[in-house]
Parts: C-alpha cells; sequence; structure tokens
C-alpha cells in the first residue's frame, strides 16, 4: 500500500487482497466512498473473480466445492468455489476456477480437500511435489493466479472488465509439460 501510494500519490482503498504468493488482479478505490459503494456489490453474482491454478491429478469435468471453511476465529463460514477443467497431463489439470465467496485460502484448501492441491502450495499443498516442481521446472511459487475481475461501477453502473494475463513464470512451466491453456 505505501508502494502504491508513493507510485501514485493517491491514498487507496483495496477491496480484497490474494495471498501473498499468488498474482493476478488487486481491485483498489479512489475514495472510501467508491469503496463502501462497491463493497455493497462485491458478493452479487455479475461480481465474478476468476483464477487459473495447476492441481494435483485428474479432473475431468466442471465441479462445485460447497462446503464451509473455518476463519481464523475457529467460525465455520460458507465457501464456494466452482472450476473447469482446461487441459490435463501426467496427473496434473490446469483449472479455470471462479469463487462466489472469498474466504482465506479458499481455493487452496477446497482443492486440497479433496485430493487435488495446488502446485506449489507450501501451506496446503505436498513438499515433495512442490519440490520436485522447484527442481524440474523452477517453480517457485504457488500456480495460482488472478486472471479475470468484472464488477460494475458502484457510480457509473458500467460493468467493468479486467484480465490479467499468466506471468512468464506460469506460461514456462505449461510450455514445458505440453500443456495449452484452452478456454
Amino acid at each position: 500500500m505505501r508502494r502504491l501510494k508513493e507510485q501514485t500519490g493517491l491514498y487507496l482503498y483495496p477491496m480484497h487482497r490474494l495471498d501473498r504468493p499468488v498474482s493476478g488482479i488487486v481491485i483498489f478505490a479512489l475514495s472510501s466512498e467508491a469503496a463502501r459503494a462497491l463493497q455493497e456489490h462485491w458478493t452479487d453474482p455479475t461480481t465474478i473473480k476468476e483464477y487459473i491454478t495447476l492441481v494435483r491429478g485428474v479432473l475431468d469435468s466442471p465441479g462445485r466445492f460447497d462446503f464451509a471453511l473455518t476463519d481464523d476465529s475457529g467460525i465455520k463460514r460458507e465457501a464456494v468455489t466452482n472450476y473447469w477443467p482446461l487441459a490435463s497431463v501426467n496427473e496434473l489439470t490446469l483449472c479455470k476456477v471462479r469463487i462466489d465467496t472469498g474466504r482465506k485460502h479458499q481455493i487452496r484448501r477446497h482443492f486440497a480437500r479433496r485430493c487435488h492441491g495446488v502446485i506449489g502450495d507450501t501451506a496446503h499443498g505436498k513438499g515433495k511435489i512442490n519440490q520436485f516442481f522447484r527442481d524440474h521446472y523452477q517453480l517457485n511459487r504457488i500456480f495460482l493466479h488472478c486472471h479475470f475481475f468484472s464488477f460494475q461501477h458502484p457510480f457509473t453502473q458500467e460493468i467493468i472488465n479486467i484480465d490479467c494475463p499468466l506471468p512468464e513464470e506460469l506460461t514456462n512451466v505449461l510450455q514445458k509439460l505440453g500443456l495449452e491453456q484452452k478456454e
């Protein structure tokens, strides 16, 4: 936040967060009024938050994880994660993921609980597999990227669509695996 304030000269209001090792889109409001107005519609079905991830195992068809996750206070909170397989190779599946809720480590925890841990996830994944990807694919991070965000502007009502391509370090892994991202 400090760095962004220095770069823009503005105080910015973060609308959501990404876990530290996750790349992609982060939305900021320019005023507290805009942040409040946007927050009112943040969980509407019209607000779309999509990620690309590489997980263990083969997923053949689209699916949904719809089970509660415990928050830091020990309270179970509703959590819904939808996914669409894009490509599979060597017991790995590249997926597009859309979250309906925003819980801490939601995607990572949902996939891990169904034995499809996110590649590179040091908190919920498999250490031996992560080490293999570090050694053979130079993947020193989690394979999770927020690639698309869509929301209604709180004042103009215009639909804002933001795309963010996969960073080179993730596309390099896909190329080495022979996976092509299809949508």
